[in-house]
């Protein structure tokens, strides 16, 4: 019996499914890897590619971005801080909540930590064309889009649309 069109795409957005799900769970064990030598977590470079982005962020608005509870923020937060790489400070609008900021070797360990993940990044795509680069980007754009009320819904709007590393 010949499957139907649905049949087909149904199997072939799980065949998908399973392909993402495998290259990001090597993709985050390598890069982990990579980090790790560097003494940074994957929370940690997430939080400092967040703050590279949006400077003068409280702890509670990081743990959104970063989609982790604000409990395990709060522990990246401190280390951070102690570790010089961020300073914190009463935000401007409600002296109650405190901000967080990059500091010069916030920004150098930052920085090396993308460079670790754009050589992941490089290895990952070598050999790719460039359209079929964009026609991938195109697809999981898209795919992100559909996903996306859900995902506001699920972890709040202001975590909306923001890339992480």
């Amino acid at each position: 019996m010949q499957k139907s069109k649905q049949e087909i795409r149904e199997a072939e957005a799980k065949e998908i499914s399973v392909s993402m799900k495998r290259l990001v769970t090597g993709y985050r064990s390598l890069l982990e890897a990579a980090i790790e030598s560097e003494g940074l977590t994957l929370a940690q470079l997430r939080m400092l590619n967040a703050l590279q982005e949006q400077p003068e962020t409280s702890a509670a608005d990081l743990a959104r971005t970063c989609y982790i509870t604000p409990q395990s923020m709060q522990a990246v937060v401190t280390r951070a801080e102690r570790e010089g790489w961020i300073t914190r400070s009463p935000s401007p609008t409600n002296r109650r909540v405190l901000t967080a900021s990059l500091t010069a070797k916030g920004r150098k360990v930052y920085e090396r930590g993308m460079e670790l993940w754009s050589e992941i990044a490089r290895q990952t795509w070598d050999g790719a064309k460039l359209s079929e680069l964009r026609t991938l980007n195109e697809l999981l754009g898209a795919a992100v889009d559909r996903l996306q009320p859900r995902l506001d819904a699920l972890h709040g709007k202001s975590a909306s649309k923001r890339k992480t590393a």
